[in-house]
C-alpha cells in the first residue's frame, strides 16, 4: 500500500505553527513536539515557540509553550537540503505521532512510519513533492501578481521614460550639428527618440536625434527613417 504524507506543521521565525489536519491530528502534533528534551549536540539548533488556542468560543484562550531545543544545529542546516526523520523520544505511547519528516522548515507527517527502505524512499520522494509544490505555487502567485501589478501601473502612467543622460546630449548634438536633422532648424530643438520608447528604444546616442518642435510633432511616435 502506497504511503502518503501531509503537512502538520511550519517554521514561522521562531514560531512552530501546527498546520489544521485531520481531527485530533494537530494535538496529536503538537504533543509530539513537546515530548522532547533538550538535545545534548555542542551545538543547539532552533528554540521554538509553539502558539496554541486552549478552549473554543469565548472561552477560548492563547498560550505558548516554549519548546526544548531538540535538534542540533547540523541537523537544522541538513533538513533545509534533504528531509530529516525526527522520531519521537522513548516510552511514547505507540498510538501517538511517533515520527515526522522536517524539510525546508516543513514538519510532514507519513500515513504509517516506513518500514523497508523503499518505504523510507517514497517518504522521502513524497515529502520533497509536497514541499516543492508548495514553494512552486507562491514563486507563481509572486509571478503572476508582479505581472499584474506591472500591466496595471503601464495602463495608468505608460512607458517609463527615463531622462537621456547629460552626455548622450552632447554627442547628439555635436552629431546633429545642433539643428533639426530634418528642416535644419535650430529653433525650439528636442531631443527625440527614434524608434519610440513605448516601440522598444532605448537611451542611446545612436537612437537619438535632434527634431524641431514643428517636425516632433509631425513625427508623433512613429519610428523615424
Amino acid at each position: 500500500m502506497a504511503l502518503r504524507v501531509s503537512k502538520v506543521g511550519e517554521v514561522v521565525g521562531d514560531l512552530v505553527v501546527c498546520t489544521p489536519v485531520k481531527q485530533g491530528k494537530v494535538g496529536d502534533f503538537a504533543a509530539f513536539l513537546t515530548n522532547f528534551n533538550s538535545s545534548d549536540a555542542d551545538e543547539i539548533g532552533p528554540q521554538w515557540v509553539l502558539p496554541l488556542t486552549i478552549g473554543e468560543g469565548a472561552a477560548a484562550r492563547e498560550i505558548s509553550i516554549d519548546l526544548a531545543p531538540f535538534l542540533s544545529k547540523q541537523e537544522y542546516e541538513r533538513s533545509e537540503q534533504e528531509p530529516l526523520f525526527v522520531a519521537a523520544p522513548e516510552g511514547v505511547d505507540a498510538s501517538a505521532i511517533t515520527l515526522v519528516v522536517l524539510f525546508r522548515g516543513r514538519f510532514v507527517l507519513p500515513s504509517r512510519r516506513p518500514l523497508t527502505a523503499l518505504e523510507r524512499e517514497e517518504v522521502i520522494l513524497r515529502t520533497k513533492e509536497l514541499v516543492y509544490r508548495e514553494e512552486n505555487e507562491l514563486a507563481s502567485i509572486r509571478s503572476y501578481v508582479a505581472n499584474m501589478e506591472a500591466a496595471l501601473e503601464f495602463q495608468r502612467v505608460g512607458p517609463k521614460r527615463d531622462p537621456i543622460p547629460d552626455d548622450v546630449k552632447l554627442v547628439v548634438w555635436a552629431r546633429d550639428g545642433g539643428a533639426c536633422v530634418r528642416c535644419g532648424s535650430k529653433d525650439k530643438l528636442h531631443f527625440d527618440h527614434v524608434i519610440p520608447v513605448a516601440k522598444g528604444g532605448g537611451g542611446d546616442a545612436i537612437n537619438i536625434q535632434i527634431l524641431c518642435q514643428p517636425c516632433n510633432l509631425r513625427k508623433s511616435d512613429k519610428i523615424a527613417f
